[in-house]
């Protein structure tokens, strides 16, 4: 039978579908929200083979177990139905490339290392074309092939019928490395070098072959196809990165590798076809199945001595001693199933459960009743498997104490910011995140409390009626591209000419400003963090997002990266900036506390992504707009005169472009979620007034470091040059 069809009678027998909170399925959807993974996954399977010793030694082990799993040596496929095996695939393929979610962060993307996982990054999620994110493709080979699952970020989608919890097991490894960021910075390294050598198992393959839907998602995977080559390529040169940085350690880069090749083995076994259940389990799984809805139902029924409903309490259910004395009250006749009362009378018209089971279910009683005359009781194998199931299910309890701690935390998080928590501290915080053996579990509640309070300050700002005068409501496309190109008309044209009021600025005076820059140049990109989660794609926007956050990191090129531009102006005036993200650099005495504002609004907006889409996508447009213009040009004469670098600015310029740079990726993104919003029936109005309320948190965090340059420098200068062209400046 086509796991699409299954029915819901036969889910009874199939303990599969339930779902706990130790479960694989539980687990892939708390890795892919973002939530801690559970303790006990911190270890790595133990690998059959010896470490390699060196890059070289790593590759040629790879190929030889793709190699090996090419000839079969790993369990077959025989008889496995081509739907099983391809929709069993689906949580891992549908989030290709997750694994390397944590080495694209913003505070090591200024390295070789950063950019080489960044352009197997991009290279995973399509390359900025949504339709191409293997995800997508992979989906396309489903679709081809008749086959369809709810959408992965529903709840649909853990509890689909049509998945096994193998099938989520498989998709672990990768998303937990990816959740643990830095403190497995090798393991997801050996794990992308795995995937990229071995490509979709070979079950896969065959199982596409046999149902013929031999789309891009295998072409672009097949031995020799360019995309391939060039995966392999990166996934080489991402290795041969991270031995430049000195002490490689090798065996934890194998044991990353290791740890998706057990899993494919493990999912690869469970492909096999399953023996039949025995009586005893069928109907274990019948009683656990109804247990919560027939409880209240049965006050009156009692087995030996005792009121049925105490035993179906669903807080302490135990479904074998309920069948235990069933087997022997009046209702059954051991071995003779046509005799007893339980499925001659009770369940048939007339009798007080009829219409409750299904003619599958009956017959499930039918085989119990008459496997009872030879099978009293359930094996003792069968006991022994379920006790240690229950007692894999302990962790709960420590679960959820957990989940308590959390919010404990997150309230002690939101009286942090409300104490006033220094902007530096706050940036240090954000950016380290998940750092090195050091999870700061008050991360995203320090964001949301910082993001809350600045949107609640901007929303006297956005309003229906001040939206009509400035001309950007009601929402239409056609609107917002007229009024990006009005705006970037006055920007680039109107205004005094200031380049006469730029040059009172003494040399010392202008590195000072440019130093001021430097906490967000440094992390120059960071709002669209989040765009890498694997609960972030892949979605028609987030390929979009990403192709202007690999621009803002360098688009794989070091010396391209915006922060290290900025960086390398500074040094030639003899002033050089520790790693963005040790303390040392906010602890710097001349970056003014302000210079932090913008910055830490990015981060804290990376943390919340998700949740905060119509706002990031707002925030995204001013951030780019604030590139274009006769600010930035003012900036760079200014640096001209004093013979500072000056293209940090004219960088910006360029590439921010409303034509076919950032502001126009910027408007089709935010066109692309709002057609979303309308196709789906949800309130334009509402998802429009988020945009524009992220829009004007740009503005809202520019002001402080506009106010504390004014104190320094406007006697001299005069506040309206500075909040002209230190407002957008402030933000980059």
């Amino acid at each position: 039978m086509n796991a699409l069809h299954t029915p819901a009678s036969d889910l009874a027998a199939s303990p599969r579908s339930r779902v706990s909170d130790a479960s694989p399925r539980a687990i892939y959807r708390r890795l892919r929200a973002g939530e801690p993974a559970p303790e006990d996954l911190a270890g790595e399977p133990a690998s059959e083979a010896a470490a390699p010793g060196g890059l070289d030694a790593l590759w040629a082990a790879l190929t030889a177990l793709r190699d090996e799993e090419e000839r079969g040596g790993a369990p077959g496929d025989e008889g496995v139905d081509a739907a099983r095996v391809l929709l069993g695939y689906a949580p891992t393929a549908l989030l290709d490339g997750c694994w390397l979610a944590a080495t694209v962060r913003v505070r090591h993307a200024d390295g070789a290392l950063g950019a080489a996982c960044l352009e197997a990054f991009y290279l995973e999620c399509g390359e900025g074309d949504p339709a191409r994110h293997h995800g997508a493709l992979y989906g396309a080979a489903l679709a081809a092939a008749g086959l369809a699952l709810p959408d992965p970020a529903s709840p649909g989608f853990e509890r689909s019928v049509c998945l096994a919890d193998a099938d989520f097991a498989l998709a672990i490894p990768g998303l937990r490395v990816a959740q643990l960021g830095d403190a497995r910075l090798p393991e997801a390294l050996g794990h992308h070098a795995a995937a990229t050598v071995l490509g979709p198992p070979a079950v896969v393959r065959r199982a596409a072959a046999r149902a013929r839907c031999d789309g891009l998602y295998f072409a672009e995977h097949a031995e020799g196809a360019e995309t391939a080559r060039r995966a392999r390529d990166l996934a080489r040169l991402c290795l041969e990165a991270h031995a430049a940085g000195g002490a490689p350690d090798w065996s934890r880069v194998w044991r990353g590798a290791w740890s998706l090749w057990a899993a494919r083995r493990a999912w690869i076994a469970s492909l096999r076809p399953a023996a039949a259940p025995s009586a005893w389990e069928a109907m274990l799984a019948l009683v656990e199945a109804k247990a919560r809805h027939a409880f209240g139902f049965h006050g009156r029924v009692r087995l030996d001595g005792q009121a049925l409903d105490d035993a179906l309490d669903p807080a302490r259910l135990d479904a074998r001693r309920i069948l235990l004395r069933l087997a022997r009250s009046p209702w059954i006749v051991p071995g003779r199933p046509d005799e007893s009362p339980l499925v001659t009378r009770s369940v048939q018209f007339g009798g007080p459960m009829f219409g409750v089971f299904t003619d599958a279910e009956v017959d499930v009683m039918r085989a119990w009743i008459g496997a009872l005359a030879e099978a009293p009781e359930p094996p003792a194998t069968l006991r022994a498997a379920r006790g240690a199931e229950e007692r894999a299910g302990s962790p709960r309890v420590g679960h959820e104490a957990a989940s308590i701690d959390v919010n404990r935390r997150g309230s002690t998080a939101r009286a942090q910011v409300r104490a006033g928590l220094p902007l530096p501290e706050l940036y240090h915080r954000l950016l380290c995140a998940r750092g090195p053996g050091d999870v700061d579990r008050d991360a995203g509640e320090l964001a949301r409390a910082h993001v809350e309070g600045v949107l609640r300050e901007v929303r006297r700002e956005v309003s229906p009626s001040r939206l009509a005068a400035d001309g950007r409501w009601p929402w239409s496309a056609a609107g917002l591209s007229r009024w990006v190109d009005a705006r970037l008309h006055e920007q680039i044209f109107e205004g005094d000419d200031d380049a006469g009021i730029a040059r009172e600025l003494t040399r010392g005076e202008a590195v000072w400003l440019l130093t001021q820059l430097a906490p967000a140049a440094v992390i120059d990109g960071a709002w669209l963090q989040g765009a890498t989660a694997p609960g972030g794609f892949p979605t028609p926007i987030a390929p979009l997002l990403l192709r202007i956050y690999r621009d803002e990191l360098g688009a794989g090129v070091p010396a391209q990266h915006h922060g290290n531009v900025l960086r390398r102006a500074l040094a030639e005036q003899g002033l050089t900036l520790p790693p963005c993200d040790a303390r040392a650099f906010v602890e710097r005495p001349d970056f003014l506390p302000q210079a932090f504002s913008m910055p830490v609004l990015w981060l804290a907006f990376a943390q919340r992504s998700t949740e905060l889409l119509p706002e990031l996508l707002g925030l995204n447009l001013a951030v780019e707009m604030a590139g274009i213009g006769r600010g930035y040009a003012v900036a760079a004469a200014l640096l001209r005169r004093h013979r500072i670098d000056p293209y940090f600015f004219d960088l910006h310029n360029t590439i921010d472009n409303a034509a076919s740079g950032h502001t126009a990726w910027s408007i089709e993104a935010i066109t692309r979620f709002m057609d979303a919003c309308a196709a789906r029936g949800d309130a334009l109005e509402r998802a429009a007034l988020r945009l524009w309320r992220g829009y004007a948190a740009y503005a809202h965090a520019s002001r402080p470091l506009v106010r504390a340059v004014a104190v320094r420098l406007g006697p001299r200068l005069g506040w309206r040059w500075l909040r002209r062209h230190l407002l957008g400046a402030a933000g980059r």
